[in-house]
């Protein structure tokens, strides 16, 4: 496979960018840098002085770059998997020329964006130039600085093609309980909404905390919408190549004020451009638009033919409702409505602590594989305590948590307790400082840990149960439980074996 593919596990990037201590401006520098470092620029071009002259420009952009004289040693490059970013190209040259180079890209590595160069440049050439393919046209004699600002954009909606390609390798699990793992009420209720949501174009409103799985939600959301010449009452279920979502990071759009509109425009048109067939636009952490973005969106949702309804479906991600941005921000009621035709919200992770044993588990066999490690089993009373844990970082701190257990043989449990602001620490601190006796701290602990034994149990017994689908054998033979304990059971947490013959709880519903 050639080109660059960046494949980080984060769906929410807010807190990323945040952590480089870069403003955006120096922070798309460094990405264009690093991405051309692993995958460089290629130019070729039969003039010496060309390439010589913008190797030495481009070098101080700190852009990578490789220089062919032929578009067929270019070809045999690609051929062999070496890895590229961008194509500069001259058009007229000995040999192959420009535009047969452009077309034998366009076939043998679609994704890679191309810019043609040409000091015979007329209007039938540009043309030509475009409609075969490329990214943008550029006629000599050229302004270095205007060549460096096209091959940047070209750069950016690189890096979101290969951003689209990690979400098309993740949909490899099929599925809605592929992507929105758990059996807690509230996960259940999110696939039955999308299930629902199948056939219709509502915008859709996604809040929830940061790293409660917002993004994944966005992603189901694209895997599960209908191919667009089938009738919602008889949409298939679509492939992995179908379901597309294209995403806006909005945080960092937030901090280049002096852009302002702008900004949100170019990333609009960028994230469209790398993934033309996307059924679903994702603005993600939208409450950080000002008042110039809302107002340029919501008139671009109104030139829009039927006001935006046709694909992509446009879908905010927000960690507060829609309504709290209204009430705080510039976002108007009437954009805010409109946005908003159908609102979710991802539970935390401490809201549905039942998921919490399966996801560790998932996110420990990922990890496993990734460093190619053996999952070591749970020792006595770990999953109950991770139960219990509050989890304020959701699925990332879990996620994390799985890795370092995997690699590093670390309780998650030792860092969830002894980490500053845990719930468990500040209420050991608080009822120290107030002088608790020790029998009543013992009392305490007594009643915590048979609340999370049995927190577990149930979890344990219920889970089971689904998967049995109400079979008492199969949940026998699977837990290792005496048929009268497994009743006695059953009775204590209310759970009835007809309930489970879906394939979920009915009681819940």
């Amino acid at each position: 496979m050639t080109g660059y593919t960046h494949d980080s596990d984060g769906f929410e990037g807010a807190e990323e960018f945040a952590a480089t201590g870069l403003d955006p401006a120096e922070l798309r520098l460094q990405q264009d840098s690093d991405l051309t470092r692993e995958a460089p620029v290629w130019l070729v071009d039969d003039d010496p002085a060309v390439r010589e002259s913008l190797a030495q420009w481009l070098e101080l952009a700190e852009i990578h770059l490789r220089c062919f004289s032929r578009a067929e040693a270019l070809l045999e490059a690609l051929a062999a998997a070496e890895p590229v970013s961008v194509v500069i190209s001259d058009i007229r040259m000995p040999g192959m020329d420009g535009l047969t180079l452009l077309a034998r890209l366009a076939l043998k590595a679609p994704e890679l964006p191309v810019l043609m160069m040409t000091g015979h440049g007329d209007v039938a050439t540009a043309v030509a130039a475009m409609q075969g393919g490329a990214r943008d046209f550029i006629e000599k004699p050229f302004d270095p600085e205007a060549l460096e600002l096209k091959l940047r954009q070209a750069l950016a909606g690189r890096r979101l093609s290969d951003e689209n390609q990690r979400l098309r390798r993740r949909l490899s699990v099929r599925g809605l309980s592929g992507l929105l793992r758990g059996e807690s009420r509230q996960i259940r209720q999110l696939r039955e909404r999308l299930l629902e949501l199948r056939g219709h174009p509502a915008r859709v409103w996604i809040s929830g905390e940061a790293g409660s799985g917002r993004s994944t939600l966005a992603l189901a959301l694209a895997e599960h919408a209908p191919p667009a010449d089938a009738p919602p009452s008889t949409a298939a279920m679509p492939t992995a190549a179908t379901a597309l979502l294209a995403r806006v990071e909005c945080a960092p759009l937030s901090q280049a004020r002096a852009e302002g509109a702008e900004a949100l425009a170019s990333a609009i048109e960028d994230a469209l451009a790398a993934c033309p067939a996307a059924n679903t636009l994702l603005l993600h952490e939208v409450d950080h638009l000002s008042g110039a973005q809302w107002q340029w969106l919501e008139g671009w949702i109104a030139t829009r033919e039927d006001g935006a309804r046709q694909a992509p479906r446009l879908v905010c991600s927000a960690q507060c409702s829609v309504g709290d941005v209204m009430a705080s921000g510039p976002l108007t009621r009437t954009l805010g409505h409109a946005l908003a035709e159908i609102e979710l919200t991802t539970p935390a992770l401490r809201e549905r602590r039942e998921d919490i044993p399966l996801l560790m588990a998932h996110f420990s066999r990922q990890a496993a594989e990734v460093h190619e490690v053996e999952v070591q089993p749970f020792a006595s009373g770990e999953l109950a305590a991770l139960m219990a844990a509050d989890w304020p970082g959701n699925l990332w701190q879990l996620r994390q948590a799985a890795s370092r257990r995997v690699v590093l043989g670390e309780s998650p449990t030792t860092r969830q307790s002894s980490a500053p602001g845990s719930a468990s620490a500040e209420q050991a601190a608080g009822e120290t400082g107030n002088g608790a006796s020790d029998e009543a701290l013992a009392n305490s602990e007594e009643h915590g840990l048979a609340a999370q034994v049995a927190m577990f149990e149930s979890t344990l017994i219920r889970a089971a149960l689904t998967r049995a689908r109400g079979s008492i054998a199969q949940v026998l033979e699977e837990l290792a439980l005496p048929r009268r304990t497994l009743n006695l059971k059953m009775q204590k947490y209310g759970l009835r074996r007809e309930d489970f013959r879906h394939g979920h709880d009915d009681s819940a519903n």
